[in-house]
């Protein structure tokens, strides 16, 4: 593909305009200061995909009912949502460390030789896996991964004190504090195949928690596209079922599973219905999102009041919201 030419901000207002973009709500000057000190124009943009595209005419590629402003808006709600995303991603991470160790523990009491520092050394060196091959990919993985962690948590004023104090031998409720989500992932599927012990949550769900976590915690868009996706998506029966149960139909719930983030986000409210058994972590959270949707999100409603694509995917996550809410 042929390099683009990097434009200024004037050019760039004259490309949105060529592009159909409008600039009523916003004036094209405001709007110049905007991307001066606030936004870049590639990032801002990205938000155009929610917008359909006029396909006849002399104005065929141009967006329908697009204006400036609404772009602003999106980026800024798409703010909003990621804070409040990864805030639900580290409650998640809190709880299944607190399950994990939880099932160390009760094995310690058993007749097994588990003192809380088997299992890390077991999981390092991938013992009882008898395939040698899948043995020397994992452990190579690992060690790569743990160590750039453990580097990074020497020089951490949070984790130091941590790293020192355990830096000959490292118990289970020590390792999971300075472990990537990845490698607590990783860790709790090598634990319940080792022992027997019953993941908490699929991983599946797990790992669409971790891909929004990681989203969310590098500012990447999370709304720039929420289009049904002509890719089939793998949505298991539960998840179906999760969404089926906030009484959303067949055909908006086929149309809104098959976009992938909207798939990851309801994976992500799966898994805190599961896993956060904290009633005031759960209550806490829980009234930040319906914050959310009943003021920030309609504070502007008027912008998108011809958008059906934004309009059925706030109708469709307020009604998950709103079940669980009602649920707990």
């Amino acid at each position: 593909m042929p390099r683009k030419p990097m434009l200024c901000v004037d050019d760039l207002i004259e490309h949105s305009k060529k592009k159909g973009i409008r600039f009523d709500i916003m004036s094209e000057q405001d709007a110049k200061n905007y991307l001066d000190s606030n936004n870049n124009y590639f990032k801002l943009t990205s938000y155009r995909k929610n917008y359909a595209k006029i396909t006849t005419g002399e104005k065929e590629g141009q967006y329908v009912g697009l204006d400036f402003a609404h772009l602003i808006e999106l980026a800024r709600i798409d703010v909003e949502i990621r804070h409040i995303l990864l805030k639900m991603c580290l409650d998640i991470e809190h709880f299944l460390k607190v399950r994990l160790i939880k099932a160390v523990e009760n094995n310690t009491m058993g007749s097994g030789d588990e003192d809380g520092y088997k299992i890390v050394t077991d999981f390092l060196v991938d013992a009882g896996r008898l395939d040698f091959g899948d043995r020397a990919t994992n452990i190579s993985k690992r060690s790569g991964s743990i160590s750039r962690k453990i580097r990074q948590n020497k020089k951490n004023p949070y984790c130091k004190g941590l790293m020192e104090k355990y830096k000959s031998d490292m118990p289970i409720w020590a390792f999971v504090e300075v472990i990537s989500f990845g490698d607590l992932e990783d860790l709790i599927s090598f634990y319940s195949e080792s022992t027997g012990w019953e993941e908490p949550v699929d991983k599946m769900s797990l790992d669409r928690v971790r891909q929004i976590r990681n989203a969310a915690a590098h500012s990447n868009c999370i709304i720039n596209d929420l289009r049904p996706s002509k890719t089939l998506v793998k949505t298991p029966l539960f998840i179906t079922q999760f969404v089926s149960k906030a009484g959303i139909g067949e055909h908006i719930r086929g149309k809104k599973l098959s976009n992938g983030v909207i798939n990851q986000i309801v994976h992500l409210l799966y898994v805190y219905s599961t896993i956060v058994t904290s009633e005031n972590t759960r209550q806490t959270r829980l009234s930040e999102v319906k914050e959310l949707f009943n003021t920030r999100l309609v504070q502007h409603h008027e912008y998108f009041a011809d958008n059906e694509l934004l309009k059925s995917s706030y109708e469709f996550f307020y009604k998950l919201i709103s079940s669980l809410l009602i649920s707990d």
